[in-house]
């Protein structure tokens, strides 16, 4: 019998031989964690550990060879994985002071307590705390005694200093002890303004990564300073860097370089998508002239988007090429080659060089931001740092010149993401930071949800919230102001205008002179807030609340409006800006309408559904919901009213009441304004601005009826008649509000 013969009767006494392919081992599970595979246990999976919050992988994955076989890509003698305890390092040195416990390392939750010698005052942090993440709170403890031309850079935990004279041009240079690894400047040097260069060094776990809520500021702060001019006198904090103006002129390139390597799932890649597509948005809602360039890479890089096309300035283009980008482009080359992504920046710029002239004013005064997603460091394509120094090259990045590149490094995964190489690759600005490692996909989403810094924003742009994590209520919609007579309490309204408030009119039909009146305008529980007296207020002539009277309607609201001039101007801050009155100009800009725009265009657009998402503001402060019915379910909204036997006896016809001027909400689960909250505004959120389409004015129901403004009660189901809401609709209102405001605001036709 020849072999072939042989092997055909063994495949038929056993089939499942021929289907038999290698497949790695099962017994690879991690005490205390999970693990996840990439394609099973098939050659080529990729597992990867994961461990409860305090504690860290090790190894933190494995790799199915094609012969069966588990290789860890770091050298371990461990056959099993485990979850080891998270560590923060121990200072090296603390100069001129002392400093306890001294332990090796330090457990999670523990704290390290700094104190100065006589002579010396302490800066930063006196005490600080072990971080489930590896990395100490606070910032690093400092005793100075401020007798040079800079104040003394202290030394971070973990580091070593060379370098004790402060005066100008004076160097100190830092290295990490061993098995830490070095972010931020090895070397700085004291500037003529009193400043060291770079960024202030850390010294760091192989392990450890950032939390969303420190990257989002760090980065955002960064990226704002990116959009506008620095302010040197602005105090700077160790993680938040500048916190910068914003402004509306220039010209921002933006390069998103995302990885589509083996090691990402194609999950995750669909995060960096997301990610990045809120990262444009949010860039584009400041109105200033950005261009995008869209590169996927693994193995060798996709220009979805180059920056020299026409469309890279259009937001609804790019944001649908960002749509289209497909995963499975890279399939068939699964490396991680930084390198060729880079260059494939540098051939853009140095193109657009070559277009637009070396010397010309065009090119020269372009800024430019790459935004490196990875999950991994890279593994072919050689060392990317040639590739940024051609970049730096070819923008002529000097000292001078050193705001007109920012390369942001964010490694994204649980894999050994490569601190050194993102360090050596994210820029050094003063105070800045510009590499960071993000446990997850989820969390890189939260950080582009809450990255733009708007709290030095003093343009009067409209409908800009601070949609920061640790944003107050009254910086997420700062347009909000409180309107009351001798220190009470009666209505609210809405900045307009650095000068204009926006009311209801009933709210003065038992006013008083109005000199004793006040509009408080920010913050009512911080310094943040200011009263304002009332230089003029114009009230709708129309308003009349017993007009109809006569009819049997106890009170109608129909043109419940009012406009406030404010004695003086306000300030523009984070806790003071108007929010953007449709049919505007200002509108249009933020709602990214063409010019040529009508006021109809801008109610289509913001009124468009038989059920509207909206919200007002409540006596706390808190955003609440309410759904404005349009159509069909207008009329079904305020079919109710005629239930209402103690205000409209005997109504006939519900359009006397609730006239075409009124939205409609109160249906299912919307919030209900309180008796306190007339006049105020009514708004959408669109593109990352804010709309008013409407004004609080009346209702049936009062949820803070007997009790305290942060209390609010249902109506019982069998409530009669069933709670409403009635706001007034500025659409209706437009010739009254063009007659008062022209020269305020600029009208679109309607």
């Amino acid at each position: 019998m020849d072999l072939l013969v042989a092997l055909l009767c063994l495949l038929a006494l056993y089939p499942g031989l021929a289907a038999a392919a290698p497949s790695c081992p099962r017994n690879v599970n991690i005490t205390r964690g999970t693990f996840t595979l990439s394609n099973g246990w098939a050659p080529g999976s990729l597992l990867i550990y994961s461990c409860p919050l305090g504690y860290y992988p090790f190894p933190a994955s494995r790799l199915c060879k094609s012969n069966g076989q588990w290789q860890t890509p770091r050298a371990s003698h461990l056959t099993k994985a485990v979850c080891k305890p998270v560590r923060c390092p121990a200072p090296v040195s603390f100069g001129n002071g002392m400093y306890t416990p001294r332990l090796a390392s330090h457990p999670v939750g523990g704290n390290i307590s700094f104190e100065c010698e006589d002579g010396f005052t302490l800066r930063g942090s006196a005490v600080r705390q072990c971080r489930p993440n590896g990395m100490w709170d606070g910032e690093t403890a400092v005793c100075d005694r401020g007798d040079g031309h800079c104040p003394d850079p202290g030394i971070s935990v973990g580091a070593v200093r060379t370098g004790s004279r402060f005066d100008l041009g004076d160097k100190v240079s830092y290295r990490c002890s061993s098995n830490l690894v070095l972010t931020g400047s090895a070397e700085r040097e004291c500037q003529d303004n009193g400043a060291w260069s770079g960024a202030e060094p850390t010294c760091r776990q192989l392990y450890s990564y950032d939390f969303p809520e420190d990257v989002a500021p760090a980065l955002g702060s960064s990226l704002s300073h990116v959009l506008g001019s620095t302010n040197p006198a602005q105090k700077k904090n160790r993680d938040l860097g500048r916190k910068i103006q914003i402004q509306r002129s220039g010209h921002l390139n933006l390069y998103l370089l995302l990885d589509a390597s083996q090691s990402v799932s194609e999950e995750d890649f669909c995060i960096f998508k997301d990610s990045a597509s809120i990262m444009v948005n949010r860039l584009f809602s400041f109105e200033i002239k950005v261009s995008v360039a869209i590169i996927t890479f693994a193995s060798q890089p996709k220009v979805i988007m180059n920056i020299l096309d026409k469309n890279s300035e259009d937001i609804t283009e790019v944001l649908g090429s960002l749509e289209q980008v497909n995963y499975k482009d890279h399939e068939n080359g699964t490396g991680t080659n930084i390198y060729q992504a880079l260059r494939s920046v540098y051939i853009m710029m140095n193109n657009q060089m070559q277009r637009l002239g070396l010397s010309s004013m065009a090119w020269q005064e372009i800024r430019h931001a790459i935004i490196l997603l990875t999950d991994g460091k890279s593994n072919m394509g050689g060392s990317p740092k040639p590739a940024v120094d051609d970049i730096k090259e070819v923008l002529n990045i000097r000292q001078k010149r050193n705001d007109y590149l920012d390369i942001y490094a964010i490694g994204v995964g649980k894999l050994d993401v490569d601190w050194k190489e993102l360090n050596e690759l994210g820029s050094k600005k003063d105070g800045e930071r510009h590499a960071f490692i993000l446990q997850d996909a989820e969390a890189l989403r939260q950080v582009f949800e809450h990255m733009l810094d708007v709290s030095q924003l003093t343009d009067t742009i409209c409908g800009v919230g601070n949609m920061s994590a640790n944003a107050s209520d009254q910086e997420r919609t700062p347009w909000h102001v409180t309107i009351k007579p001798k220190g009470l309490e009666t209505c609210r309204g809405a900045l307009i205008s650095d000068q204009w408030v926006l009311t209801a009119a009933h709210c003065f039909r038992n006013a008083e002179e109005l000199s004793l009146w006040r509009v408080f305008v920010g913050d009512p529980n911080s310094l943040w807030g200011k009263e304002f007296s009332i230089e003029k207020a114009v009230i709708s002539p129309g308003f009349d609340v017993y007009s109809k009277k006569d009819q049997g309607i106890q009170e109608f609201y129909g043109d419940d409006i009012a406009l406030l001039k404010l004695a003086q101007r306000v300030k523009m801050s984070t806790h003071a800006r108007p929010i953007c009155l449709p049919c505007t100009e200002e509108a249009n800009l933020a709602l990214r309408r063409p010019k040529g725009s009508t006021c109809r265009d801008h109610e289509n657009e913001l009124l468009n559904t038989q059920s509207v998402p909206a919200h007002f503001v409540a006596l706390n402060g808190k955003k609440l919901n309410i759904n404005l019915k349009m159509g069909t379910e207008w009329t079904r909204c305020i079919q109710v009213v005629s239930q209402d036997k103690a205000m409209f006896p005997n109504l006939t016809d519900i359009k006397e009441v609730v006239t075409d001027q009124f939205l409609c909400s109160g249906m299912k689960e919307d919030d209900n304004p309180c008796k306190g909250e007339s006049g105020g505004a009514v708004f959408l959120e669109r593109r990352f601005r804010f709309f008013q389409v409407g004004l609080v004015s009346w209702g049936l129901y009062n949820p803070c009826y007997n009790s305290d403004k942060n209390t609010r009660k249902k109506a019982p189901l069998n409530w009669v008649p069933p709670p409403r809401d009635f706001h007034i609709n500025l659409f209706r209102l437009q010739p009254w509000l063009r007659e008062h405001l022209q020269g305020v605001l600029q009208f679109l036709p309607l």
